[in-house]
């Protein structure tokens, strides 16, 4: 288990938020699903941590990476 920091595109973006995560290969800029209030949202891995006050900020867990190479693979087939 490793806590990765997230942004959120257009609100606070200087912000980063704490999620678990178990994906290992993320990359800075890559999209992610995390639950949010109520809901989900779409942001963006900027790293992992280790400091302790963002380990214990987190509480949720990133849902999956975004699969951008197969949405545009099917966009680009006019799937």
């Amino acid at each position: 288990m490793k806590v990765a920091l997230i942004k959120f595109t257009g609100y606070s973006e200087y912000m980063e938020y704490s999620y678990f995560t178990d994906i290992e290969n993320l990359k800075e800029g890559d999209p992610v699903v995390v639950p949010t209030n109520n809901s989900f949202s779409v942001g963006i891995f900027s790293r992992y941590t280790e400091n302790k006050q963002h380990v214990k900020n987190a509480e949720k867990w990133i849902v999956q990476k975004v699969d951008v190479e197969g949405y545009e693979a099917k966009m680009f087939l006019g799937i």
